[in-house]
């Protein structure tokens, strides 16, 4: 009733109590930039284009070189032509080493995600002071050298005779990108509040019931970003398998090396063209599953 009656004392008799609008907020008004301060505008300037160009030109030049109608590789090209991709699909040694690279990258990312997501959130929910050494230990193959990796795949699988073996080799790789997904679902972690699993537990849910439905779903974004890193490691990751693959596994990556060796034609920028085209596919793929999932969430 007081509210009521202070409402109309200010509005009047029946009217509803309005707020003034306030007088419109006054724009800053921008100062003049000093000399010193275009000069340090224009040197960013330069330097970003400068290291913009120096990763794209590359990428632009290996993917025009792919339509070079000379059986060498020269630049500027001598005419457009899709010889080389007719001839890298008729060629059964370049088809079949990019299908295992797809398999072997599947298989790793797979498990690279099911081990670095289950440590993330053991690590997450966990208690106990040894927290940080399994982080460390999980996150050790990123500061690793690679070359000391494959080192020490290659005595182990040596001792063992596991060399050539291409579950093997996902093997090696999936260690490779568990420390994406572990970063990746680790930050998802803590920003996800935790009472809602407490709450599902409270309310009946058993624990595999409330990963499933309140934990999983709430971290897919992490997820999948972590497993498409994890696969494009595998994928095109060249310094592991010249160790670990014998001579019967041959991927895309290992053909690429022998190939530059011994064969230097345009079929190289069409393989290189593909493995490029594989990165740039999984990362718009990403994206979609992000967008789609914020668009979800707003529903």
């Amino acid at each position: 009733m007081s509210a009521i009656g202070v409402g109309s004392a200010a509005g009047g008799a029946g009217a509803p109590a309005r707020s003034r609008p306030g007088p419109p907020a006054r724009r800053r008004k921008r100062l003049p930039a000093t000399p010193a301060e275009r000069v340090l505008h224009w040197a960013l300037v330069g330097v970003v284009t400068l290291v913009f160009a120096f990763l794209v030109i590359p990428i632009v030049i290996v993917v025009l070189e792919s339509f070079n109608s000379a059986d060498y590789l020269s630049f500027p090209l001598e005419g457009w032509s899709l010889t080389h991709y007719r001839r890298f699909f008729a060629d059964s040694a370049w088809v079949d080493a990019t299908l295992l690279s797809a398999r072997i990258a599947l298989l790793a990312a797979a498990i690279a995600t099911v081990v670095g997501t289950t440590a993330a959130w053991g690590l997450a929910r966990g208690t106990g002071r040894g927290k940080g050494l399994v982080f460390a230990l999980l996150y050790s193959p990123l500061v690793i050298p690679i070359i000391v990796l494959a080192m020490a795949y290659y005595f182990t699988f040596a001792d063992h005779r596991l060399i050539g073996q291409w579950q093997m080799v996902a093997v090696a790789y999936s260690v490779m990108g568990i420390p994406y997904v572990l970063v990746s679902v680790s930050s998802a972690l803590q920003q996800f509040d935790p009472e809602l699993e407490n709450a599902a537990r409270t309310l009946g849910a058993g624990l595999p019931r409330t990963l499933l439905r309140i934990t999983l779903p709430s971290l897919t974004s992490a997820i999948s970003a972590g497993a498409l890193f994890a696969f494009v490691i595998a994928f095109d990751e060249a310094v592991i398998i010249l160790f670990v693959a014998g001579n019967d596994s041959v991927t895309l990556a290992r053909k690429l090396w022998d190939s530059v060796r011994y064969d230097l034609t345009p079929t190289l920028a069409v393989a290189g063209t593909i493995l490029i085209a594989v990165c740039v596919g999984l990362f718009v793929l990403s994206e979609l599953i992000k967008i789609l999932r914020e668009r979800r969430e707003r529903r």
